[in-house]
């Protein structure tokens, strides 16, 4: 293991062992980052700890340069995005075939998880500069605010709009039965969680404002690409391809995880265990049939770490996973205040409310503060209820970013610290204005 320095802290999912191996698998080998990358690259320093991502430091920086290097060429980069959706293509295919078959799709479509993320806060940072040679500090901050929404949209978006317009819901659930289900979990999507989200849409109201929502970015981006002149003007293409994209990888990795657990569960049944239990072994182990002992897979499921060194991937467990734990322990001060990046701008007060899985979505009431380490898509309908959002991660295309803009909704990602200092009930100012939130009573 590196120092504790050279790693980067970055997102926390709750990826069972099965799927965190064979993403870092993927993420390990040279072969398939090398049509995006033209240069021997891969990240093969990775540590999965209490759920949270810890990347080597050195290769994420090198990946940054590299990819933000070769992305400004718009040739290159209209190849790689071309590359990225045929792969999606073959990672979907590849559910109906062998566990061979759809673990190799899996691992060459992992270059997507990683490079869209590198480059991010690059190319709002070029983009912005840009900008500011052209026009007014006002004038940036409006136009990069309207266009941190991607015209495309991403699933959640499409099913939304297919729900109020199909004629066939049985169909239409069919075809969206994965979209409530990520990290190896079955949460199908049913005909009755589609009537009763249809009974809250106008359908009406709802399409006058995709309507107008689409128009405007559209005057947006054109007025933006005018201001820019030709030289600058794939900024902003590549801009609103990370926005949509940062949400389209792990949508596609989680369809495909779900549309392969009928042969996981085939796989589990034949080798005497639970879907559960399986979830908890590597991708090897399950590919060998080299299952652990029972014991070993009931220790993962309580606590466990996985830890990639150099491309060399191992799974820990009890004393070994909580001594990893210790080594990426923060120690947090009494805090009463704190920062984050402003995504949307605005000032409420209201109760916080935590939420770490799909157990704590009906905690949350209208006019509490959703405090997550971050968002994701199956979430929307709880975000609806909240009056904020807060987040330890983030970015500028991050879900809670994109979403707190379409909700107008106050929302600070990026704090680092907020599902670790707030409680249930704490009473918070969320002041988005500024990027501040500080605690004003502490629930006792």
């Amino acid at each position: 293991m590196f120092k504790k320095n050279e790693y980067l802290k970055t997102v926390r999912r709750p990826y069972p062992p099965f799927f965190t191996t064979l993403i870092m698998e993927g993420c390990s080998d040279y072969n398939h980052y090398y049509e995006f990358t033209n240069q021997k690259y891969a990240m093969r320093n990775v540590i999965i700890s209490d759920e949270i991502f810890f990347y080597g430091k050195k290769e994420f920086n090198s990946g940054v340069k590299i990819i933000f290097r070769r992305w400004i060429d718009p040739i290159i980069f209209n190849k790689a995005q071309k590359l990225f959706f045929q792969r999606e293509k073959e990672l979907i295919k590849s559910t109906k075939l062998n566990l061979e078959e759809f673990g190799n799709a899996y691992k060459i479509y992992m270059p997507a998880l990683m490079l869209p993320w590198f480059i991010e806060k690059p190319v709002d940072d070029n983009l912005r500069k840009a900008l500011e040679a052209k026009t007014s500090d006002k004038e940036v901050d409006q136009l990069i605010d309207k266009l941190n929404i991607s015209l495309r949209d991403n699933f959640y978006k499409h099913e939304e709009y297919d729900l109020i317009t199909t004629s066939n819901l049985i169909s239409h659930v069919k075809k969206y039965e994965w979209i409530n289900s990520r990290y190896g979990e079955e949460y199908p999507y049913t005909i009755d969680q589609a009537q009763k989200k249809l009974k809250k849409i106008n359908k009406e109201k709802f399409l006058q404002k995709w309507d107008k929502e689409k128009n405007s970015l559209k005057q947006t981006i054109n007025k933006t690409k005018q201001i820019l002149g030709d030289s600058h003007t794939h900024l902003v293409d590549l801009m609103q391809f990370i926005i949509f994209y940062r949400t389209q990888r792990t949508d596609i990795m989680n369809k495909a995880g779900y549309l392969f657990i009928p042969k996981l569960k085939q796989i589990s049944k034949k080798m005497g265990i639970t879907y559960k239990q399986l979830l908890f072994c590597t991708f090897q182990e399950v590919l060998t049939s080299q299952i652990p002992a029972l014991k070993e897979i009931d220790q993962r499921i309580k606590n466990n770490a996985v830890v990639m060194e150099n491309g060399k991937i191992s799974c820990a467990s009890g004393k070994k996973s909580d001594k990893i734990r210790e080594f990426f322990k923060e120690n947090l001060k009494e805090i009463n205040e704190f920062k984050g990046i402003i995504a949307q701008k605005g000032l409420v007060t209201g109760p916080v409310k935590l939420v770490f899985s799909r157990d704590d979505y009906d905690k949350v009431n209208d006019g509490d503060i959703l405090v997550a380490s971050m968002t994701t898509p199956e979430m929307i309908s709880t975000m609806k209820k909240a009056v904020a959002f807060i987040t330890d991660e983030g970015g500028i295309t991050c879900h809670a970013a994109i979403i707190s803009r379409e909700m107008k909704k106050p929302c600070i990602i990026g704090t680092k610290i907020a599902t670790k200092v707030l409680k249930d009930g704490d009473l918070v100012d969320v002041d988005a204005n500024k990027g501040i939130i500080k605690i004003l009573k502490r629930r006792r």
